[in-house]
């Protein structure tokens, strides 16, 4: 994912975002940044984000390494507004930090570098290294949220520009995107097949490993009995009032369960030893026979997808624009719904080149209110019916 955002988006992006600052902006003020790129923990990585900053290009996302819990006291409260007016309270708390990336040149003589270990019984050892590489370092702002439960999530940005409020405000926002597949995958059908139209596949294309791929369940199986386990064995607690045959039968109960323990972790580590030993991909022509498979034709279900997002974002648009309008806002998407089913007429001015889409009224007053604004906003697009030079326009009738 990063080596896409690298070589396909990145340049788009340098090219195509307005208001970028010049060069000479840039150089003037060393913490300004062209844009931002806001990403999940799927692409953490501090040398992509040192990658980008060499660019310019701030980055933020989610930190992926969370150890320690920092104090409540250091969290301030802000007022967030959503996209519904609705007003909450969000709790905040601001560190610098260093990040350092892979290895560079070699340093003109070791430095010490130390490092504390902490223990399972909560002490920590202090432990001193010699390091001979220079390695690539970054200061960023490491922001944290704080829920009432004392949850604490952390971000990473490289945006020293942007309030610690819009920081948080913006990161979490970032929901709106799972949100915005989830809903259509359901009522856009984006994961279904609408072509049964089958492809060779060439045989030098990298395909998971079928053999890794059998393995890594087995894993994840044998991981989930352990830690059923391994609870089951944290629930037993001694009782002094035991009697002699109960202290017994408790002591063999927990005697077995650390043989199961033992056991399944024999297991896994034996199964991650073979799994190491196995490359996480393979070519199509190096796969079993019984495994390999027909492709299947994208071309076409690209185009529709793109026709299907298209038409999502449109309908979030609408319901954007309409909701200002509302008592309920929540309601904007339902009655967007609505006036996609309203009848409506369509007329030609060929001589004032208008194609003029005249809809019926609706049930109530308000939303014939709601929906001649909504009419009023969209001629001011002064839009275009494609392939002809009509221009649409949108009345109540």
């Amino acid at each position: 994912m990063i080596d896409v955002i690298k070589k396909d988006i990145v340049p788009r992006l340098e090219n195509d975002v307005p208001n970028q600052p010049n060069k000479e902006a840039l150089l003037k003020d060393r913490f300004l940044h062209k844009f931002m790129l806001v990403y999940d923990r799927e692409c953490y990585s501090p040398d992509f984000m040192i990658d980008m900053w060499e660019k310019r290009i701030a980055c933020c996302t989610y930190n992926k390494y969370v150890k320690d819990l920092w104090p409540e006291t250091e969290f301030s409260e802000y007022e967030a507004e959503n996209e519904y007016g609705e007003k909450e309270i969000i709790r905040l708390a601001e560190r610098a930090i260093l990040l350092e990336g892979n290895e560079t040149e070699d340093l003109p003589e070791p430095i010490s570098v130390i490092e504390f270990e902490e223990k399972t019984e909560g002490n920590k050892i202090k432990i001193t290294k010699k390091r001979t590489k220079k390695k690539r370092q970054i200061w960023v702002r490491e922001i944290r949220k704080i829920r009432d439960n004392g949850n604490q999530t952390s971000i990473l940005t490289t945006n020293y520009k942007l309030s610690i409020y819009l920081i948080g405000v913006y990161m979490f926002a970032r929901w709106c995107q799972e949100n915005f597949f989830k809903y259509a995958m359901k009522y856009f059908g984006l994961d279904m097949i609408i072509s049964y139209f089958f492809k060779d596949i060439n045989d030098t294309d990298e395909l998971v490993n079928p053999a890794r791929r059998a393995l890594e369940k087995q894993i994840k199986s044998k991981n989930t009995k352990l830690k059923h386990l391994e609870a089951k064995f944290g629930n037993l607690h001694y009782n002094s009032e035991l009697n002699e045959r109960q202290f017994t039968g408790f002591n063999s109960k927990k005697a077995q369960l650390q043989e199961d323990i033992s056991i399944y972790k024999n297991q896994i580590a034996e199964l991650k030893a073979n799994r190491n030993e196995i490359p996480a991909k393979i070519s199509f022509a190096n796969l079993p026979d019984e495994e390999k498979f027909k492709g299947v034709h994208n071309e076409r279900k690209q185009l529709i997808d793109t026709i299907k997002l298209i038409a999502s974002r449109s309908e979030i648009a609408l319901a954007s624009i309409i909701k200002k309008n509302m008592a309920k806002p929540k309601e904007a998407r339902a009655l967007m719904e609505q006036f996609y089913k309203s009848n409506a007429d369509i007329k030609v001015d060929y001589q004032k080149n208008i194609l003029q889409v005249c809809i019926h009224h609706q049930a109530t007053v308000r939303e014939d209110i709601i929906l001649t604004k909504l009419c009023e906003y969209l001629n001011k697009t002064e839009t275009i019916f494609p392939g002809s030079d009509l221009k649409l326009q949108y009345c109540l009738i």
